[in-house]
């Protein structure tokens, strides 16, 4: 089906229409952050980067080995979860404990069709090279209901006990600080991240001090970027994980509530943008997003992408504190802005995802 150029008022009409209804020393365990300042608005570019699937054709493992691939990686995500469940479990809210600081831990085996994509355009080539290499097959998720530095740190802490114990080993730490930040400096800089500095250095010595303990041939370091920019101005802190006897590690991440409230809608705003695969459920959300890419779209495209950035931004000033809410309920996004089409407002984007998903859920 061709679908009218962009910038032609009619289809912004058609589709609004369609789509109505409307170290310091740190204690070992114990249990805040409100920023106050304007959104800024720098223009964000979003070019392809190596994360940008060009062809299908470039490479990368077929679809039946990404499913051995898959299933492969299956008993250690439940490893994995059984660990952050076992270490943290009991601080997760509930409508009986809606006062726990942790909204949510949850986890994930990458999907093959993830994994063919990922490998071709990392030119991972076989088997061995991508259960070598690709370091999230198995990914965790920890989301914050109370997202204050003083809390993030606390629950955190908790991973010291196994890391000297050797129940745990910390691979890498980055620290997702939002791209706005890059021309600040100081204690600026750190406005939006969910772990200070100082507090990550720690964790980084703990395990460093663990490796030295044990007169290991090769001196071990911690791989920790304080600083890794994420152009959609993304706030989060991703680790790699190892448990012992297992021959990859698994990644986690953390982030508040209102943070992950977007990046679940943005993970498929990013995979339509970036000629990714994404379930046939989503096509309604395709049809509206679809049609950015054309080379006549240049300036809507560019808004759309200014407008997401924007809008991470105000989810991570809203209070970290959020109240307990039941899973599925919307959360109220930053409204539309840069002139683009009422149908690209986030809110209308987010309430056709969801409603996709129940669609795709009744069907099952």
């Amino acid at each position: 089906m061709n679908i009218p150029q962009i910038n032609n008022i009619k289809f912004f009409q058609t589709i609004q229409n369609n789509n109505t209804n409307t170290v310091k020393s740190y204690p070992q365990t114990n249990f805040g952050l409100k920023m106050q300042e304007p959104i800024k608005t720098d223009t964000l570019s979003f070019k392809a980067t190596a994360k940008m699937l060009q062809s299908r054709s470039q490479g990368g493992v077929s679809l039946s080995v990404a499913k051995s691939i898959s299933k492969a990686a299956e008993p250690m995500q439940k490893k994995a979860e059984a660990f952050l469940n076992d270490l943290l479990g009991d601080l997760v809210a509930t409508e009986l404990n809606p006062n726990n600081p942790i909204y949510k831990i949850c986890g994930r085996v990458k999907t093959p069709k993830s994994i063919v994509e990922k490998s071709a355009t990392r030119q991972y080539n076989s088997k061995s090279e991508v259960l070598d290499f690709m370091t999230d097959l198995n990914g965790t998720k920890i989301v914050m209901r109370d997202a204050r530095k003083k809390t993030v740190e606390e629950i955190l802490t908790r991973l010291i006990n196994p890391i000297q114990k050797g129940e745990i080993e910390l691979l890498e730490i980055e620290n997702k600080r939002p791209n706005i930040t890059k021309r600040l400096k100081g204690i600026d800089k750190e406005k939006y991240d969910y772990a200070s500095s100082d507090f990550l250095e720690h964790l980084q010595r703990i395990q460093e001090t663990k490796w030295e303990s044990l007169n290991l041939k090769e001196p071990r370091r911690v791989h920790l970027d304080q600083n890794d920019l994420t152009e959609v101005n993304y706030s989060a802190i991703h680790f790699l994980l190892k448990l012992p006897g297992e021959p990859r590690p698994f990644e986690l991440m953390l982030m508040g509530k209102d943070v992950n409230d977007i990046k679940e809608l943005d993970d498929k705003l990013f995979k339509i943008l970036n000629n990714k695969d994404i379930d046939k459920k989503y096509k309604p959300l395709v049809d509206i997003v679809k049609p950015l890419m054309e080379p006549g779209n240049k300036q809507y495209l560019e808004k759309f992408n200014q407008y997401r950035g924007d809008a991470f931004i105000f989810q991570r000033e809203k209070d970290p504190n959020t109240f307990f809410t039941p899973e599925n309920t919307p959360s109220y996004f930053l409204p539309l802005k840069y002139n683009l089409p009422p149908a690209y407002d986030l809110n209308n984007l987010n309430r056709i995802m969801l409603e996709c998903e129940q669609t795709a859920k009744r069907k099952k």
